[in-house]
This record gives structure tokens, C-alpha cells and sequence, in this order.
């Protein structure tokens, strides 16, 4: 299974006997993949294609993401069929409504995501012990915070001490790049630098292949546990992506290290505006040919989280705070 990527504009775009068809004026044959071979379709250009395309897509199990490049965080997802075990729906409801469970479950998910963080800079250190300072204090901070953990009674509280732990995780991950990416700490909507350009990009694609995993898993993807629900919003695949970030932001940060990806794949303006800094399109061509290679792995663990969710809700639902436990290693990646 793979994820296929369409960013040539005006092709055209169709499913015939099995096989996904995108045809491009001008270029003969034209391309042909079995839709078995294909788990997720994006489509960041603007492309041609039958007001039926979508629902062949759907009964072929294809999720299809389609992404704008100049407002990377908006994109529309197409998904197949939900499992049909409603059980396992009406387990999640129960979890979702238990205020005790949510807390624990809450606890133990920024547990985890803080453990990432700490591995991560630990492992950044290795490779920028000219970086010590920030590098180490980062660290340190982060580890008095999951002391501290245990002791919150409430889901705000847990926020505020995930809040704090973002500020001295980020204050350190900053310091891993070059001064001339402008990068200084997360913004969003829109990005105003290709750190966060890239990093906005990889959580976006990553929350569809969340979404996906649920579904195929039997939740609902709207209900979150530690995300409250919100209209319009998968809040359970955001709880799914939140302990896989510091993976993606290693990533991110050895893309740049490495230079596979530099300044000059972006589009910058100093002018105020909707989309201050852009990925080029060599840029792109070259962040999904990276992305293909990476989302196998964080598939693969999407997957074995979001299982191991469902066996602890099936054998004994007081276990379920325990569900965020099993992505533990960063080393992993």
C-alpha cells in the first residue's frame, strides 16, 4: 500500500476496472495504478475529474485528501466506509462521557507525548552538543513537568502543564535551526516560515492518516477523549497524532539539518498577506518523495495505537487511561 501524490495542475483524473487513471495533456501513456496498491490519494493541484470519481474512490477503501499549497492547514478529506462494529462506537461513547476516565486517559496521553519530547531533544543533543545550553535546559524543564503530572486533578491543569512543556521544548527545537529559516517558535494560519510551512504541512497529512486509522479501526473520529469535541473537528485524531509530533518535528528538523529541503524551495515575502512564505513546487516534489518513505512507519504505529485502544476498551474498561502508553521510543525513528 501507498500513498500516491497528484501536484500537476489541470490532469484529469478518473478510476476505470480497477486501475487509477491520471491523464496529463500532452504526456502519453498516461499513468495507470491499481487502486488495491493505493491507501491514500493527495491532491495539492488543481486537477479535472467526474462527479463520480469520489464515490469509486470511497468504495475502493481510498481516502483522498485534497490540499490547498498556499493554505496548507485547510484540506478536505474523503474516507471509505466506517467499520461496521458498532460495539466498539458505543465503547468509545462510554469512555468519552466518563469525566474520571477522560482525566486519566488525558494524564497518561501527555505523559507520553512529553517522554517524546524529552527523547527527542536528547537524542538532538547528540548529534548539536553546540547546542548544549538550550539543549539541556530544555530537557530539565521538561523533566520536572511529568513529575508534576500525577498531581493534576483536572484536564485544564493537565493543558497548562502540556502548555509549559511546549514552551521549553520549543524554546530548545528552535535552536536547532539555521538563523536564516526565520524560524522562532510555532505559527499557524498562516504559516510565516518554511519550519513551519513544513511543520503545518506533515501534522495536516498526518491528522488525515489519524482519521483514517479510526475509522478503519471502528471510532469515531470526531469524539476526542483529551480534545474536547468541537464542530468540525476530529478531535480523537488529533488526541491519536498528539504523541507522534516530537517524531514529526525530529523529522522536520533532520530535513533541514541535511539540507534535503532549504530556503530556496520557498516562496518568502516580506509583505504582509494571507500566505507570507510558500513551498515551491520543487519543494514539494521533494518533501513528498521524503513524506512517502516516513508515513509507512508512522502508519504502521497509528495502527498499533489506535488497536491497542480497542483491546483495552474491549477487555476492561477501567484500563482505558492506559491507551496513550504505547508509543514510547523515539529511537524508533
Amino acid at each position: 500500500m501507498q500513498t500516491l501524490f497528484i501536484d500537476r495542475k489541470n490532469c484529469e483524473v478518473e478510476v476505470d476496472r480497477g486501475r487509477l487513471l491520471v491523464k496529463i495533456e500532452g504526456v502519453r501513456p498516461n499513468m495507470s495504478i491499481p487502486t488495491n496498491l493505493i491507501e491514500i490519494l493527495v491532491v495539492s493541484a488543481p486537477v479535472n475529474f467526474s462527479s463520480t470519481l469520489l464515490t469509486q474512490l470511497t468504495a475502493e477503501g481510498i481516502t483522498t485528501i485534497f490540499i490547498n499549497p498556499r493554505k496548507i492547514e485547510s484540506c478536505t478529506m474523503t474516507h471509505g466506509m466506517a467499520h461496521n462494529d458498532a460495539d466498539r462506537r458505543l465503547l468509545q461513547y462510554q469512555a468519552v462521557t466518563s469525566p474520571a476516565h477522560r482525566l486519566q486517559y488525558s494524564t497518561a496521553m501527555v505523559r507520553n507525548k512529553l517522554r517524546a519530547q524529552r527523547a527527542m531533544l536528547v537524542k538532538a543533543l547528540r548529534k548539536r552538543p553546540d547546542n548544549r545550553y538550550q539543549l539541556t535546559t530544555g530537557i530539565s524543564r521538561i523533566s520536572g513537568l511529568i513529575d508534576r503530572l500525577d498531581s493534576q486533578t483536572t484536564i485544564a491543569s493537565v493543558r497548562g502543564v502540556e502548555g509549559a512543556a511546549g514552551a521549553a521544548y520549543f524554546e530548545a527545537y528552535q535552536s536547532l535551526f539555521a538563523p536564516s529559516l526565520a524560524f522562532n517558535g510555532r505559527n499557524r494560519r498562516p504559516p510565516r516560515d518554511p519550519v513551519n510551512v513544513i511543520l503545518s504541512l506533515s501534522f495536516t497529512l498526518l491528522h488525515a492518516e489519524a482519521v483514517r486509522t479510526l475509522f478503519a479501526t471502528g471510532f469515531d473520529p470526531l469524539l476526542g477523549v483529551y480534545h474536547t469535541p468541537t464542530f468540525g473537528r476530529e478531535s480523537l485524531a488529533c488526541d491519536l497524532v498528539e504523541s507522534f509530533r516530537p517524531f514529526v518535528e525530529h523529522w522536520v528538523w533532520r530535513m533541514f539539518a541535511r539540507e534535503t529541503l532549504r530556503a530556496d524551495h520557498f516562496v518568502t515575502t516580506a509583505a504582509a498577506g494571507d500566505r507570507p512564505c510558500i513551498l515551491g513546487k520543487a519543494g514539494r516534489s521533494t518533501y513528498y518523495a521524503h513524506y512517502v518513505g516516513m508515513a509507512k512507519i508512522w502508519r504502521r504505529l497509528l495502527r498499533r495505537v489506535a488497536r491497542h485502544w480497542l483491546q483495552q476498551l474491549q477487555k476492561d474498561f477501567s484500563q482505558l487511561p492506559n491507551m496513550g502508553d504505547r508509543v514510547e521510543n523515539v529511537e524508533e525513528l
